[in-house]
């Protein structure tokens, strides 16, 4: 068995190295090659008060958003759902969809992608 060294495999600080986006800060803290080997996409994403992405498919990869603090209104298709710290929810492959912070105060979420190499298509809409 190939075992790789376990430091290489460890993140620490997580969300310490954050990159701005147009909806608040994703860390990428798992994601193609980083570690090595890696088989999914995972970043802890801060949506800012009154912020969104756009809506957007996943064609090559699932995603599971799993919320930490807060509450933020995401879309399926032409549904809609809040979600509260605690909850998550299943985002099949190429199922239109987007979250947005209606509150008043961050919200801090764990995103999952069942591929190390996740793509974005924004619809459009």
């Amino acid at each position: 068995m190939d075992i790789p060294p376990i430091d290489g495999q460890v993140r620490r600080d997580v969300g310490g190295a954050a990159e701005t986006t147009d909806f608040g800060r994703v860390h990428w803290v798992v994601r193609e090659n980083d570690p090595p080997r890696a088989e999914q996409t995972i970043g802890l994403a801060t949506f800012d008060a009154g912020k969104g992405n756009v809506e957007h498919i996943h064609p090559n990869c699932e995603e599971v958003v799993y919320v930490l603090a807060g509450e933020v209104e995401h879309t399926l298709g032409d549904q809609k759902t809040l979600l509260k710290a605690g909850d998550l929810i299943v985002v099949p492959r190429n199922v239109p969809h987007k979250l947005t912070n209606k509150g008043g105060s961050a919200v801090t979420a764990c995103i999952i992608f069942s591929s190390p190499d996740r793509k974005f298509e924004p619809t459009g809409r």
